[in-house]
C-alpha cells in the first residue's frame, strides 16, 4: 500500500490523527485503503495537530472551505497547480481518455510551457514532443494519434472533461441528455438548470459561473478551432428510450483486446445502454474479457447472461444503425 484515504480536515480531527503518528490502515475488498486510527501507544509527544493552511502553498491565494462542503479550495482560478490538475482531469478515463497522455507527460508538458490549458494539447507538434526527454518517435506518434482520436468523444465526456465544479460523470450524462451542445449548455439559465432532475442550486450556480468565466470561454473556443466536437451526433440526439440498447445494463470484467474499457462504455452509452460497476438484479449482460474477475463468478451464480468480447462486438454492430 503506497497511499490511503484521509481526504479532509474534519476526518483527520475526528480520528485525532497527527503529524508523526503511526497509524492503522485498513483495506476492505477493492475499496481504496483507509487510515482508520492512530496507534496512540506509539506516540512520543512530538506529534503535531494538523491544520489546513490558510493560504495555497503553490500560489499564495486564500484557501476557503464552503460551509456545506468537506473540502478546502484555493480561490485563485489561475493557480498553476489547479491548471495542471485540470489538464490531468481532461485526459483521464471517463473524460477525454487520451491514451498515452498520463500524469507524468501532462506535468512535463506543463513545466515546459507547451501546454497551459487542456485545449493546448490539440496544438502540439511532433517537434515539440520529440524535444521532451524519454519520448521516442513511436511514442510521439501514438500520443498524437490518441489526441487526434479524442476529438470525437460523446458530448457527455466533453462536459465532464471540462472540469466544472460539482459536475461528475452522472451529472455530465444528465446535461448531455438535455442539451444538444456545449453552446446550448453555456446559454442555459439557472432556472433552466434547476428544472432538471437532481440539479440543485449549488450545481446550477457552478455551471452558470463556469461558462461566464473568460478563461473557460477561451478554452472552449480553442477546442472548437482545433476540431473537437462540441455537439451531439445524430445517434446521441435520439431520445434515450428510442435507442437500441435502451433499458439494458452491462457490466465489464477482465481486459478487452479490441477496445479500452472507456471506449466500450462509450459505445454502450451511445446506443442508450448503461455501463454498471457491479453485478446486480438489474444487470442484463456481463461482458467477460481476458482474466475476468469475481464479477463473472457472481453473474454465473445469479444467472445473468454473459457475453464474450466477440459476442459483445457482434451485438454492438447489430444494434448500430442510423437514426
Amino acid at each position: 500500500i503506497s497511499r490511503a484515504a484521509l481526504h479532509n480536515e474534519e476526518d483527520i480531527h475526528r480520528k485525532d490523527i497527527r503529524i508523526g503518528d503511526w497509524v492503522t490502515v485498513q483495506r476492505a475488498g477493492e475499496v481504496i485503503p483507509e487510515i482508520v486510527s492512530p496507534i496512540v501507544s506509539r506516540r512520543t509527544g512530538e506529534e503535531k495537530v494538523f491544520f489546513m493552511p490558510g493560504r495555497c502553498p503553490v500560489c499564495g491565494a486564500e484557501v476557503i472551505k464552503p460551509e456545506d462542503e468537506a473540502m478546502h479550495r484555493c480561490t485563485n482560478a489561475a493557480c498553476p497547480s489547479q491548471a495542471l490538475e485540470r489538464i490531468k482531469h481532461f485526459v483521464s478515463r471517463g473524460a477525454m481518455d487520451i491514451d498515452g497522455v498520463g500524469e507524468k507527460l501532462c506535468q512535463a508538458l506543463f513545466e515546459a510551457g507547451l501546454v497551459k490549458d487542456a485545449a493546448d494539447l490539440y496544438y502540439l507538434t511532433r517537434e515539440q514532443l520529440l524535444g521532451l526527454e524519454r519520448l521516442a518517435d513511436k511514442s510521439v506518434s501514438n500520443v498524437l494519434n490518441s489526441i487526434e482520436g479524442s476529438k470525437d468523444r460523446p458530448l457527455s465526456r466533453v462536459i465532464f472533461a471540462l472540469g466544472i465544479l460539482h459536475v461528475g460523470e452522472e451529472y455530465a450524462d444528465l446535461l448531455a441528455e438535455n442539451f444538444s451542445s456545449i453552446d446550448e449548455l453555456a446559454k442555459a439559465s439557472r432556472e433552466q438548470l434547476l428544472s432538471l432532475p437532481s440539479i440543485g442550486p449549488k450545481i446550477a450556480d457552478s455551471i452558470v459561473t463556469f461558462f461566464r468565466q473568460e478563461g473557460n470561454k477561451r478554452i472552449i473556443e480553442k477546442l472548437r478551432e482545433a476540431g473537437v466536437r462540441l455537439a451531439k451526433e445524430k445517434t446521441e440526439e435520439a431520445k434515450p428510450e428510442e435507442l437500441p440498447l435502451a433499458g439494458l445494463e452491462f457490466v465489464l470484467t477482465g481486459k478487452l483486446e479490441s477496445l479500452t474499457r472507456s471506449e466500450a462504455e462509450a459505445r454502450i452509452n451511445a446506443l442508450g445502454g448503461r455501463a454498471g460497476s457491479d453485478v446486480t438484479k438489474k444487470t442484463s449482460y456481463v461482458i467477460a474479457g481476458a482474466d475476468p474477475g469475481s464479477k463473472l463468478v457472481k453473474a454465473q451464480k445469479m444467472g445473468v447472461k454473459t457475453l464474450s468480447e466477440a459476442e459483445f462486438l457482434q451485438l454492438l454492430n447489430q444494434k448500430t444503425s442510423p437514426f
